[in-house]
């Protein structure tokens, strides 16, 4: 039975990345500390881990560099947000570190408050508060 499910998803530079990351308040698995190849990506109480590979390290384990990362891409990484402040809070914190806003912070469905944004390679990632 599956233990643990990892996402790995391409990047430019590791260290780059993590730095990103890291300024938006994110850990990463200490055995991947000082890589160029690869980083884990803790997200959540559960410590779901998003591996941030280089590109040529992605090509090789994945026999290619999937599709162009271009606007409407195929994956939307979504994490969950402990209230409203979290999410404006964040998106502060992605303008900061370089990243982009796709989706202003804004109820969504009446229920939920979010955002979205792009990081320096192209990913787009949702947060969302959800009060239901």
């Amino acid at each position: 039975m599956t233990k643990e499910l990892w996402l790995n998803i391409p990047v430019k530079d590791v260290q780059q990345s993590v730095s990103f990351f890291k300024a938006l308040g994110f850990s990463f698995h200490s055995r991947d500390e000082g890589s160029t190849q690869m980083a884990g990506l803790i997200v959540g109480q559960k410590q779901s881990m998003i591996m941030l590979v280089e590109e040529e390290q992605f090509k090789k384990y994945s026999g290619n560099i999937g599709s162009s990362l271009v606007p409407g891409g195929e994956l939307l990484i979504s994490f969950d947000a402990g209230s409203r402040e979290e999410v404006d809070e964040m998106a502060k914190k992605v303008k900061a570190a370089g990243g982009e806003i796709f989706g202003e912070p804004s109820e969504i469905q009446g229920w939920m408050y979010g955002m979205g944004f792009i990081d320096l390679d192209g990913h787009k990632w949702n947060i969302l508060h959800m009060s239901a």
